[in-house]
């Protein structure tokens, strides 16, 4: 009992002692979370870099969001006007957005970027229009952007034209593309080369739907060299 006892009063003489001596050092307490989250989002902006095979690539950090429009699970509802989609705790998913830094070959467009902060792996990449207060931000550091859309004069290309551009973008992403490079679908709607990649056998718990998709999926299109669409779902439906 009495080792105990001491054992206890030597324990609380050393905390006071630590206590005494961080107030009098006067030093700040390690932030461990932010060097954390400082070093995960240099992971990120890696993967987004290798992605874009640009290791130069100049872009900032927007904030955390859904993975909108491309991942959805939930607890579907028929309704008159067509359904509703109730959200599952479990299921809800958030994303880390990044944005270029300069608009798209002089368009008023720009890059944006979805990465899963679990896995650190890229979800989406997508062209966005930039708003109108952007637009004249631009303006008045002397660098007008044009206002046309970037997929409108785009030129057209060949499947083989296209597929070369896919499969590079893929080779970057994708750590397994060769085992699975066979198995992407080939379709084209008009100027659009896309290749998708699904996996069908997965299921979600009974009960739930997701949209635009039920199972992991991988698609890339192409419009033009510098111009694509790119989803990876795979991340988002592990636990």
């Amino acid at each position: 009992m009495k080792t105990k006892i001491i054992i206890a009063l030597v324990v609380l003489v050393l905390l006071g002692a630590l206590v005494w001596w961080k107030k009098g050092s006067n030093l700040p307490i390690p932030n461990v979370t932010t060097n954390k989250e400082t070093d995960s989002k240099t992971v990120e902006m890696a993967a987004i870099r290798t992605f874009m095979a640009d290791p130069n690539l100049e872009f900032s950090f927007v904030n955390t969001d859904l993975p909108m429009p491309y991942f959805r699970v939930g607890k579907i509802t028929k309704t008159k006007d067509g359904e509703n989609m109730e959200a599952v705790e479990r299921w809800t998913r958030k994303v880390n957005v990044y944005e270029d830094t300069k608009p798209l070959n002089n368009s008023c467009a720009v890059y944006q970027y979805h990465v899963d902060p679990k896995s650190h792996t890229l979800t989406q990449a997508v062209i966005r229009s930039l708003h109108q207060d952007e637009i004249e931000a631009l303006k008045q550091k002397g660098t007008p952007c044009v206002s046309v859309d970037p997929f409108e004069n785009a030129p057209e290309l060949t499947k083989e034209e296209a597929q070369k551009i896919a499969f590079g973008y893929l080779s970057h992403a994708l750590p397994n593309f060769e085992e699975i490079k066979d198995q992407f679908v080939y379709s084209q709607d008009q100027k659009a080369h896309t290749w998708l990649w699904e996996d069908k056998s997965y299921q979600l718990p009974e009960g739930l739907e997701g949209r635009p998709y039920s199972y992991p999926i991988i698609r890339l299109t192409v419009y033009s060299p510098g111009q694509i669409l790119y989803w990876n779902t795979v991340p988002l439906f592990e636990n």
